[in-house]
């Protein structure tokens, strides 16, 4: 199976190269150097002790995509409008598997005339060194589920088993979308503020307080998910993942923008709209954008 993945950053870097051991992948990347780096050198993974180097393909992102059995899209959500535009271009019987984080984006998604879309919730921990290595901090799972029509060639992803990288099917994208947003929201803007590991969370009464606020305000505006996730849930993949730095913690420490519009703003909007008060979210939305303002000159 042929696999075209867009976005050459952590998650990419991370899914070209496992998704490697088993299929012919191409990584779509915006910049010349970079595409050039993986052609000539590969894409080096780093697990515990080991290094791993695959060699694979590298390309620029444009409308003229080689047919592909399965387009991986891995790039954060603001800046997905203008790979949507591309994609609009491309085969439309060729699914597409996007990987965001939050739920902004998937009405945009639903506007796109391909016949089979899906969406992807990642648990790994990754950390991208430079532009062809990655490092495999956490190993955890990929959620998969169908949003429009079927698996398709994506059921491949399921059936071809890899080693510290598995597929599981959910029966419901909406839910599997929802339990990451809860998690993205209780781990990334409070870790990113205060400028600790994820570990630490729990360990800290006055943060897990926080924590604890936060999860009952999500309920308000997602009653229906009472059933379906539990704030024990979430402490226990703080935990599992204690080493892990956020990837919101490291935006902010490499002065990046951070994708606190995708899982905090989005829920302020929705607060506003349905008449719900949500004091806790407000201020880490306001203190990370703030955090954000200052590193990037103001």
């Amino acid at each position: 199976m042929k696999i075209g993945i867009i976005g050459g950053g952590a998650v990419g870097l991370l899914f070209s190269s496992y998704l490697s051991e088993k299929f012919d992948v191409t990584l779509l990347v915006r910049r010349n150097e970079q595409m050039t780096l993986v052609n000539r050198s590969g894409v080096t993974l780093r697990r515990s002790n080991r290094s791993i180097t695959s060699y694979l393909n590298g390309e620029i992102l444009s409308g003229k995509m080689t047919a592909y059995d399965l387009i991986i899209i891995a790039v954060k959500e603001y800046d997905l409008e203008s790979v949507l535009t591309i994609l609009r271009e491309t085969d439309k019987r060729v699914p597409l598997l996007f990987l965001q984080n939050g739920i902004g984006h998937l009405s945009r998604v639903n506007t796109l005339p391909h016949l089979n879309l899906l969406a992807g919730s990642v648990e790994h921990g990754a950390l991208k060194e430079n532009d062809h290595s990655v490092i495999h901090l956490g190993i955890g799972k990929t959620n998969l589920a169908v949003i429009r029509g079927e698996l398709n060639s994506a059921e491949e992803l399921l059936i071809q088993k890899i080693d510290y990288f598995p597929f599981i099917l959910q029966d419901n994208y909406e839910v599997m979308m929802l339990k990451k947003l809860f998690v993205n929201v209780l781990v990334n803007p409070l870790t990113a503020i205060v400028g600790v590991k994820n570990g630490r969370l729990p360990a800290n009464p006055h943060f897990l307080h926080i924590q604890n606020n936060l999860f009952e305000e999500l309920l308000i505006l997602f009653p229906q998910m009472k059933n379906h996730i539990h704030f024990q849930e979430i402490m226990d993949i703080c935990l599992g993942t204690s080493e892990n730095r956020s990837s919101m913690l490291k935006d902010i420490e490499e002065k990046r923008k951070t994708e606190i519009e995708t899982i905090l703003g989005s829920l302020l909007l929705k607060a506003e709209k349905d008449n719900h008060f949500v004091p806790i979210m407000n201020t880490l939305y306001e203190l990370v954008k703030g955090i954000e303002r200052e590193g990037q000159g103001g």
